[in-house]
């Protein structure tokens, strides 16, 4: 009986070290995406691409805003904060308008060519996320003619 006592303590004692190290690597180990497609409308379609590097850290966002099926919005990130972004308004598959933001990844401007002559003609300032002024080129000199606050 001692024989079977010492056995079995031996067998517990080398159980509890396994899980205790299959724990810790577990611990240590994190599953990260690589990618991730969100189908908010549940159509089979995807709506939104993530993306992510090797740590887990997002690098762009592909997203489609007008439930068309394409991708027009395209945002890039540089350690996980937005840096740049790009939209398609026109729907012909090449960004129109550009969206900066600061270090913090806010957006704090816009520039859009509106009438697709391949030059900027539309400029919107942000301040905490929302729109405070907007200037337009509306006689193609590239300066601003007309301007809005809001």
């Amino acid at each position: 009986m001692k024989k079977v006592s010492i056995i079995l303590g031996v067998c517990v004692g080398v159980l509890a070290l396994w899980s205790t190290h299959l724990l810790a690597a577990a611990k240590d180990q994190q599953f990260k995406p690589k990618q991730v497609k969100v189908d908010r409308n549940y159509d089979g379609v995807p709506e939104r691409i993530e993306y992510y590097d090797e740590k887990g850290v997002i690098t762009r966002v592909e997203g489609d805003t007008n439930a068309d099926g394409k991708m027009d919005e395209w945002v890039y990130y540089e350690n996980g904060i937005a840096v740049k972004g790009e939209k398609d308004l026109n729907g012909d598959g090449k960004p129109d308008t550009t969206m900066f933001y600061d270090a913090k990844g806010a957006i704090t401007r816009t520039e859009s060519d509106s009438n697709g002559d391949g030059k900027i003609d539309e400029w919107v300032y942000y301040a905490n996320g929302a729109p405070v002024r907007a200037e337009k080129d509306t006689n193609g000199d590239s300066k601003p003619d007309t301007w809005i606050k809001y």
